[in-house]
């Protein structure tokens, strides 16, 4: 069986420093110690063998040493010193968190916040304190006053119907629409309207930086008193009551942030392998976002779009044939 590439990689840096501390340390403990058989760690010892600094002359690898049930490490004390992160890794990692807690607001999660406090513990003493990354960047979270954000803004909070020509990315399509703009939301770095749509008699959701052209009517319209309790179709149809059902099942390089993506409905594991489903009423988006994962995700249905795929596949080899 092929070991975790990741999982492996984690361990061999846990477990050089271990042997470096404890020479002499016997083949039971380790294999105890880090939870693997030992076939696994001699493995691990055979690989640790080959690995050292530029220029990987036999003067720079590590050398790995088992005398009888004991094992040595020598020519690696480079990996005796704890792992830290320089002042400038701290400094940015602090920044990239301030971020997400001024742009998220109020909801930005404890433990992000925790984390927070323990870099600036970390920063303490150093050559930039807390006060001095903070007050070297100003981070402003997103607020429409500019350019198209900003009309819609306006329309809404005046109840203007709005017309607008707007790309929609699922069926690769340019088309005028008269909406009833409700609401912005921002979110993953995008503006979106959250409007009645005339033309689908729904709501709907749209990506502000898809309006190609936008205008603000002098006509008037009522704001729903109570809104319905599922929510619009997202900015690409999925929604729990779509017509089509689609199946993915992704390799385990990719199931980790399959697991995040808040557009299927369930995901489950399946020999091996992370099995997500979503439904939608539209395949064309679908299509095109699945050549970005090549063979990583296989469609187990529909079968439609399995053949679509196909057919996609075959039009762009023709083209370097």
């Amino acid at each position: 069986m092929v070991p975790d590439a990741e999982g492996r990689i984690q361990r061999l840096l846990s477990l050089i420093p271990y042997v470096l501390k404890n020479q002499g340390v016997t083949v039971t403990e380790l294999c105890n110690v880090f939870g693997v058989s030992r076939a696994q760690l001699m493995s691990d010892l055979d690989l640790i063998f080959i690995c050292g600094q530029p220029d990987y002359t036999p003067a720079d690898l590590i050398e790995v040493e088992i005398d009888g049930d004991r094992v040595f490490i020598r020519m690696a004390d480079y990996f005796a010193r704890p792992m830290r992160f320089t002042a400038a890794e701290l400094s940015g990692l602090y920044l990239a968190c301030r971020a997400v807690v001024e742009l998220s607001g109020p909801p930005a999660s404890s433990a992000l916040t925790s984390a927070m406090e323990k870099i600036a513990g970390a920063l303490e003493g150093g050559t930039l304190s807390e006060d001095d990354i903070s007050k070297s960047v100003d981070i402003h979270p997103p607020t429409p006053e500019h350019g198209i954000t900003a009309e819609l803004s306006s329309a809404c909070a005046q109840h203007r119907v709005v017309e607008m020509e707007y790309y929609t990315y699922g069926r690769d399509d340019i088309a005028r629409r008269r909406v009833h703009p409700l609401s912005l939301e921002f979110g993953m770095g995008h503006w979106y309207l959250r409007a009645w749509d005339e033309r689908s008699g729904d709501m709907r959701v749209f990506r502000v930086d898809r309006i190609k052209d936008l205008s603000v009517t002098a006509e008037e319209f009522e704001p729903p008193e109570e809104e319905d309790e599922e929510s619009p179709p997202g900015p690409y149809g999925v929604t729990a009551s779509g017509g089509i059902e689609v199946r993915l099942r992704f390799s385990p390089a990719l199931a980790r942030w399959a697991k995040e993506q808040p557009i299927f409905s369930q995901t489950k594991e399946e020999r091996g392998r992370l099995v997500c489903t979503l439904r939608t009423d539209n395949l064309t988006w679908l299509e095109r976002e699945l050549f970005k994962y090549g063979t990583e995700v296989d469609i187990l249905a529909p079968p439609e779009l399995k053949e679509r795929m196909r057919v996609r596949t075959r039009s762009l080899l023709s083209i370097y044939q």
